[in-house]
């Protein structure tokens, strides 16, 4: 393996893909950088124990890149990363014997020694045929409205993840943690079926790595393995096995009440209302609608005092009644969500899950279950 390359856009590469290894990683082959260069440039592969990043640097990057042979490598990720950073000018870099790989500039030479890249595991296979093309900015939306909503707590491991739903020419991301549940739908031209639950963890990684991309992003499904990729970036994740809750049973079919309100406004009340609470284990706020026309935002903190403000609603359909507590985190997060200005309140009791739904077309959906006091 020999390649030559410019240092600025070599670093930008490894420096991105370093922060993706585990800080504890085991064995110590998982701390490298595997890379291999081959007729279409430069491949750059890190894993954990949940997924794998690969990113290549194409032959045709503006004359950044020359391959001169092929070969694959892997080398301890932090001295790589921290050696390219600290040298001068364009890079050639060339695996000398089994273990040691050369990096030098003009006037600088440095030997790094390297694992066994029999060692390092492979990346899953790709099923070409088991594949669907989502816009990225769309995909990373659904994602961004709904993830945050899954557990923290490992005690139901299904919980911890995204449930992304792929069928009948539609694509669903949902997360819930029992208390509430997020859902976003769209449709799109889909021939695969499929439910996949993605940890937590890979989510964030995901909206890392692909959260300015604009292009296409193909999703395959490789065993147990979901693979995002665009043209020259790929993450492999592992899913998470077991069933997922069946959620269309947990949404209210027929609300008793609908109040229409400003979404930005709501939530500007709800921060607000929150302020005293933010640091107690009772984070909560009331709402109640007052003479059919007037929401109520109420919230009360012993050692600070009570909090309390009126905002005029939009529209109100069925019977002009609402009272009922909610924690303020999971209100505030869901109104967050939402890109409308307006959103409606879907109540059907004062021990009932509140469901919030945009004023639009849109299939998106909050749900919040109700606290006591």
């Amino acid at each position: 393996m020999k390649f030559k390359i410019d240092r600025s856009s070599f670093y930008e590469v490894l420096s991105e893909l370093s922060r993706s290894i585990s800080a504890k990683a085991e064995p110590q082959i998982m701390n490298g950088i595997k890379m291999t260069a081959h007729s279409e440039g430069v491949t750059l592969i890190v894993s954990n124990h949940l997924f794998f990043v690969e990113k290549t640097i194409p032959l045709e990057a503006k004359g950044q890149l020359t391959v001169y042979e092929t070969g694959s490598v892997v080398v301890p990720a932090k001295y790589l990363v921290e050696l390219v950073k600290k040298l001068p000018g364009e890079l050639t870099v060339e695996l000398i014997g089994q273990h040691k790989l050369s990096i030098k500039t003009e006037e600088i030479s440095v030997v790094l020694s390297s694992f066994d890249v029999e060692a390092y595991p492979n990346t899953p296979v790709l099923d070409l045929g088991k594949g669907v093309q989502i816009p990225g900015p769309l995909l990373n939306e659904m994602i961004s409205q709904t993830a945050f909503a899954a557990s923290s707590i490992d005690t139901r491991p299904v919980l911890t993840g995204l449930l992304v739903t792929l069928q009948e020419n539609k694509i669903i991301c949902a997360a819930t943690n029992s208390h509430r549940l997020a859902m976003r739908e769209s449709e799109i031209e889909i021939d695969i079926e499929g439910s996949y639950i993605i940890p937590l963890a890979s989510v964030k990684e995901f909206m890392r790595l692909f959260n300015s991309s604009k292009d296409l992003i193909t999703v395959y499904i490789c065993g147990n393995h979901l693979v995002f990729k665009t043209l020259n970036l790929a993450m492999y994740t592992r899913l998470i096995e077991g069933n997922y809750p069946n959620l269309n049973s947990l949404i209210p079919a027929h609300p008793k009440t609908l109040i229409t309100v400003q979404t930005s406004k709501l939530l500007k009340g709800i921060d607000r209302a929150s302020l005293f609470n933010r640091e107690s284990r009772n984070n909560n706020v009331k709402l109640e609608l007052i003479n059919g026309s007037t929401l109520k935002i109420t919230s009360y903190s012993p050692d600070l005092g009570k909090i309390e403000e009126t905002q005029q609603i939009i529209d109100v359909y069925g019977e002009k009644e609402l009272s009922l507590s909610l924690n303020s985190i999971f209100l505030i997060e869901a109104l967050k969500a939402f890109t409308e200005e307006e959103v409606t309140l879907n109540y059907s009791g004062s021990m009932r899950p509140i469901l919030i739904k945009p004023n639009s077309n849109k299939r998106h959906l909050h749900l919040i279950s109700p606290v006591r006091g």
